[in-house]
Order: C-alpha cells, then structure tokens, then sequence
C-alpha cells in the first residue's frame, strides 16, 4: 500500500502577508501589484460597496461601515507601502537596478510624509463619521402637523431619517381634502430628501414653502405638481456634503447630485450654480429667478 504522506523538516516559509512586509517578493510585484493595483482595487471595491449600503441601510450603519474600512485601508496602505520600501532597500544593497529601487524609496517616502502630513486633517471626518455611527441627525427634529381645513399638512424641521416614512403614514390617515405638503425645513440627508420627494410625486401632491426651504428640502419642494412660496418665504441652494467630509469648499460636487436637479427639470445653467456654491454657504435665488427657473410654478 503506497502512502500519500511524506515526511519533512517541519518548517514553513512565511506566508504572502508576512513575506510582502520582509521585502521578499520583487520590487516590481511589490509596488505594482501589492501597491498600486491592490490600493486603487480595494478603494475602488470599498467605494462601491459603501454606496450600495448607503441606498439601502440607516445612516449609523453607513457610518460605521465607513469606520471600519478606513481603519482597514490605512492597515492595508501601511503594509503594502512598508513590504515595498523594504523590497526596493534590498534591491539596493544585493544591486542591480538601483535607479528603481531608489525612485521607489523615494516615492514611498514621498507618499507617507504625505499621509502623516493630511492625518490630522482625517480627524474632523472621523469624528463626523462617529457621532453619525453614534446617531446624530445633521439638524433637529421634524413634525408633521395637519393644518385647519385638512388640506394642507406642515412639515417642519430637519430632513432626517424616518421623515418620508413620518409622511406616508400621515398621508394614510389624511382625507382626500389633503393636496399640499408645506415645507419649513433648513435640510438634512440628501437620500431622505429623495425618499420624501418620491413620496410627494406618487401622493401627486402640490408643495409650498411657508418659511424656509434650504438644501435637500429643495428636492422635496421640486417634487410638486404645483410648487409655490409664501411672502417672504426663503429657497436655498448648496451642493452636498459627503458624510465624513470636511466642509472644505474645494469638496468636489458629485455627478448624482446634479442629475437629481437635472431630473427634476432645472436647467443646466442653474444646476452648475447650486454646485458652486459650498455646502457652507448658501445661494438664495430672487423670487423672479425661482420662477424663471421653474422651481416655483406659481
């Protein structure tokens, strides 16, 4: 009977995680495969599954999700970029292609004196990512309140999660009398605002701003049969702000988000201004521009 096992020394190499980090494999898998193609695949397929997560898990989850894979980057950005130095020194002391060893220590270099420079910049994201994971809503609290005559209902407050499950539950007990949403909000999640919007288009209800209307409320005010504004009334526009972001004004806008303009009908021209303008500040379009524009009907 012929044994299929075989006796040996007891010893094993180290395994490719380790092997990377002594410097063992060559410089050119080191840097082109462990570095560059691992780094940008693994942002690539972490950015992917984060905003699938966020189309359909609460907020918090999305936070803490995040959390986790910026831990989990960095690690893997320390690892690939320490395996890679330590390969390209021993390319440079065994020799033999020196200039590669030295334009890839160099590089490295360059790019950790860049990540320990930016680090304290990750802080004010980090801990926005924090209090998002810990619950916090981007502003206060919202009601919903019927108004005298039954055809009419207020909602008033931030755009936070549960608001468009808020309205279609009131929708459900409302009278047929009921066609217009008012609108008091400073805004809130831009993926709440489109849920509220989507609720306001299938109720085909009419909106009206009774004071305020600023950032992701504007996507809920387009969502209108009819779309109108009380004296004196304010609509503000901004582009968005990423959770985790900084409020940098350099913060570039996102394709979907001027597509959700887009959708609803605003023309080019003006999409480009609310994308100009940083989520810090706010642009406030006279009542001509709004009704030139058509964001109000009426």
């Amino acid at each position: 009977m012929t044994s299929h096992f075989y006796y040996g020394t007891g010893r094993q190499g180290p395994g490719p995680v380790l092997k990377h980090l002594l410097g063992e494999y060559s410089l050119a898998r080191s840097y082109w495969l462990h570095t560059v193609v691992l780094g940008w695949g693994f942002a690539a397929l972490g950015g992917w599954l984060l905003h699938a997560l966020a189309e359909r898990a609460p907020m918090r989850h999305v936070a803490v999700a995040a959390l986790v894979f910026e831990a989990f980057a960095l690690l893997v950005w320390l690892w690939s970029a320490a395996g890679t130095w330590m390969a390209a020194l021993r390319r440079l002391v065994m020799g033999g292609g020196r200039f590669w060893a030295v334009a890839a220590i160099l590089t490295i270099g360059l790019a950790m004196f860049a990540t320990v420079r930016e680090a304290w910049e990750w802080r004010p994201g980090v801990e926005d990512l924090w209090a998002v994971a810990q619950g916090r809503q981007p502003t206060q609290s919202f009601e919903l309140k019927l108004q005298p005559g039954g055809r009419e209902l207020l909602y008033r407050g931030g755009i936070n999660e549960g608001a468009a499950e808020a309205l279609e539950r009131e929708l459900a007990k409302a009278s047929p009398a009921l066609t217009t949403l008012l609108l008091d909000s400073p805004g809130g999640w831009i993926r709440e605002g489109q849920r509220l919007a989507d609720t306001v288009h299938r109720h085909r209800l009419d909106t009206r701003v009774a004071h305020e209307c600023y950032s992701s409320c504007t996507l809920v005010l387009l969502a209108g049969r009819e779309r109108s504004a009380a004296p004196g009334a304010v609509v503000g526009f901004h582009r968005g702000r990423p959770m985790g972001q900084t409020r940098r004004p350099t913060t570039p806008a996102k394709a979907e988000e001027a597509q959700l303009y887009l959708d609803a009908g605003l023309a080019r021209d003006f999409v480009d201004q609310i994308l100009a303008t940083p989520n810090d500040s706010i642009w406030i379009p006279s009542r001509q521009a709004l009704l030139e524009a058509r964001v109000l009907t009426r």
